[in-house]
């Protein structure tokens, strides 16, 4: 028996498949690598890269004495959940929190090819969420409030000069660590992903197994459907829970726009009415905006663009339209909520029911924040079609629209 006998035996007794760029393909032939999606091979390394660059970043600022723009002596970082740490210490667990970051994702780039146990890869994952769950401390609402702001800065910059001067906020130190800080989290997830992918035996890029594994039973013989599971099946009543609560903020600024105080101190409403309007319609239009296009992901119109749209009409919705914005959103989400439960936390009951409507809804974003995740997850599953690294199909079952 030669080497490759000898490699082929071992991957099948493993019961780890080739999978990949040039993976095989259901008919027996080769998919050229070409054909597959690149970004399976550049992630790995730019995770390693970003998450290295952020941990040399901060451990030069702790060896020349110096902190990032976190934590108790950064007026601009006010508002986060570690809001109250010294900076130094904030920087300082930084730079490890950097270093974990990158030997971890290095280590499941250097194991991927090979076949693992369900439970090293269990822990791989564990070790994501913790790292995850760090990371995510760092930040606060600004993030949230400057996608919210920014339809309003673009349109009124030109005409107002203290607009125009928002956009500073955009590049501030603080505002651009918390952004490095979440891009890190996302190319740690999207890294685990792939380890998990790859050291399972499925399809890097699509994450199918040779069995049916789109979140929906077999089709019986005969017959075209079956019932949703897994994440799909979550994906209905996830949509309407995460197109729920920024609808319930919503409503609470259309009515400081409509002249009443819900929910505020009347005094400090009339001082403030006239910087308060702009923003809360603005705010309160991208909250609407957002709710319809999440209801989206479980309409027919959120995979095929409407009849009343020139030029696209009947055509498909791209994956990465929907998937891309909804992933940022809802991981931006989690920290601004977080941030809104530790600030209510510490008000005095008077504070809480003369200023509910400020902090109220957002009590509600982590769910928010957790409910979009799913319900993008089940889109980009339904919406799987055929492979074009390991040529897989979807079964009857995935590939219908929602109606």
């Amino acid at each position: 028996m030669d080497d490759t006998d000898l490699t082929t035996t071992t991957s099948a007794r493993a019961g780890h498949r080739p999978h990949g760029p040039a993976g095989p393909r259901p008919d027996g032939g080769t998919r050229p690598p070409g054909d597959a999606p690149r970004w399976p091979r550049w992630v790995p390394g730019l995770t390693v890269g970003w998450w290295l660059a952020g941990a040399t970043t901060a451990l030069t600022a702790v060896l020349v004495g110096r902190h990032l723009p976190v934590g108790a002596s950064t007026p601009d970082a006010a508002g986060t959940i570690v809001d109250s740490v010294p900076s130094g210490s904030l920087t300082a667990l930084l730079a490890t929190l950097g270093l974990v970051g990158a030997a971890h994702a290095a280590w499941m780039s250097s194991r991927a090819d090979r076949p693992t146990s369900r439970r090293v890869r269990t822990a791989a994952v564990t070790v994501t969420v913790l790292v995850t769950a760090l990371g995510v401390v760092f930040a606060d609402t600004s993030l949230l409030a400057r996608l919210g702001y920014l339809p309003v800065v673009l349109v009124r910059a030109p005409f107002d000069p203290e607009l125009a001067g928002a956009f500073d906020q955009y590049v501030a130190p603080a505002f651009l660590l918390q952004l490095g800080v979440l891009v890190a989290l996302v190319l740690l997830a999207a890294t685990t992903v792939l380890f998990v992918r790859r050291s399972s035996g499925a399809c890097e890029a699509c994450g199918r197994l040779d069995e049916p594994t789109d979140g929906h039973a077999p089709a019986p013989a005969g017959e075209t459907s079956a019932s949703p599971s897994g994440i799909v099946a979550w994906g209905r009543p996830a949509a309407i829970v995460a197109a729920i609560v920024p609808c319930l903020y919503a409503v609470t600024r259309l009515v400081w726009v409509l002249g009443y105080p819900l929910g505020l101190d009347p005094e400090m409403y009339e001082q403030d009415a006239g910087r308060l309007v702009a923003p809360a319609a603005g705010l309160a239009l991208f909250a609407l905006v957002g709710a319809v296009l999440t209801l989206g992901l479980v309409q027919r119109w959120g995979e095929v663009f409407p009849r009343w749209i020139p030029g696209l009409a009947g055509r498909l919705v791209p994956v990465a339209l929907a998937v891309v914005p909804g992933s940022v959103v809802a991981v931006a989400i989690l920290p601004a909520g977080l941030s809104m439960i530790k600030g209510l936390l510490e008000m005095s009951p008077a504070e809480v029911l003369s200023g509910w409507a400020a902090f109220g809804p957002g009590v509600l974003w982590p769910l928010w924040s957790v409910a979009l995740g799913i319900a993008v997850a089940a889109y980009a599953t339904r919406r799987r079609g055929t492979c074009r690294a390991c040529g897989r199909a979807p079964s009857g079952a995935t590939s219908h629209l929602a109606r």
